[in-house]
């Protein structure tokens, strides 16, 4: 099927991104609101998909797959509950990967191959990032620390870490291979997760009712187990070393405080429409705007409905 009306391409990239932000929003506050692991992972093979979808079964354009991107990360900002900034940078930096493999290569099966593998690192990479934020520098030596004392005193451990994270990261590269390799060969629609199975937890999250407050959210942020644990794991590593008692305070509550600025941006609706201002000033991504209200008005049909 070819699009040659520019109504028709927009019509379908509204779509298709309304049907993604319903995933991301839906899935995203189920998995947060049950601790689901590995949610993140889940959310950027189910993008992948979409976005093959988007060039092979809907024969749009390469820029579409990161224009439907940047529309879903938008809705993903109407959303009151959740974080706001880090889902955002997480759509837009995959669609934005999948679409530099199609840049190099072109959209045939090597350039979303490339695309493909590109999107699916980012979930393993963005964490990193996140505590490289929070840790700075003392990050890599904590990690040097602690492989150190692994590869020491529990080696079976530190072997055991590295085969799950590399078992994971090996399943989900095959899992994108094949989804590359059907879409590619079978020009069908590839579809992960019904929208319409997850339409009542996002029927909580839309514009409609009270916004989380985010210094509260960012408090419980820093109780979750991920940071919990390196934050611990931090403290340890401290309080190994020689100093006065002022200065292992200050380390580490150094990174705590990082931490809780950082958690209270991502969450703030405030801050999170003071960059979505600042940002239609581009013209690109005002037309992005424009097209995520659109796809807004679609998924609260799809809700009523």
């Amino acid at each position: 099927m070819n699009i040659k009306s520019p109504e028709k391409k927009m019509d379908i990239e509204i779509k298709r991104a309304a049907q993604l932000a319903i995933t991301e929003i839906g899935l995203g506050s189920l998995g947060h609101g049950f601790k689901i692991p590995l949610t993140g992972q889940l959310l950027s093979l189910n993008q992948l998909a979409f976005l093959l979808n988007a060039l092979n079964r809907d024969k749009l354009s390469n820029a579409s797959v990161f224009e439907i991107s940047g529309i879903a990360a938008v809705l993903k900002s109407f959303s009151p509950a959740g974080q706001k900034l880090g889902p955002m940078l997480s759509i837009c930096m995959q669609g934005f990967l999948f679409w530099t493999g199609t840049a190099v290569f072109g959209r045939n099966f090597a350039g979303q191959l490339l695309g493909a593998v590109l999107l699916c690192l980012w979930a393993f990479i963005q964490p990193f990032i996140t505590l490289l934020m929070i840790y700075g520098n003392d990050l890599v030596k904590i990690g040097e620390y602690y492989i150190k004392r692994l590869n020491e005193d529990y080696a079976f451990i530190a072997t055991s870490l590295i085969y799950a994270v590399t078992g994971l990261l090996v399943l989900k590269l095959a899992i994108a291979i094949w989804l590359v390799i059907y879409s590619v060969t079978q020009e069908q629609e590839i579809n992960l997760i019904s929208e319409n199975k997850i339409s009542f937890w996002i029927s909580r999250q839309l514009p409609h009712g009270q916004t989380k407050n985010a210094f509260r959210a960012a408090l419980k942020d820093l109780l979750k187990p991920v940071f919990l644990f390196s934050f611990i794991l931090m403290l340890i590593f401290v309080w190994q070393f020689e100093g006065s008692v002022n200065q292992k305070i200050w380390l580490s509550l150094r990174p705590l405080a990082t931490a809780f600025v950082l958690f209270y941006l991502l969450r703030s609706a405030w801050v999170a429409e003071k960059l979505l201002f600042l940002s239609k000033r581009s013209q690109r991504f005002a037309r992005i705007y424009n097209k995520s209200k659109a796809a807004l008005d679609i998924v609260k049909l799809r809700l009523r409905d």
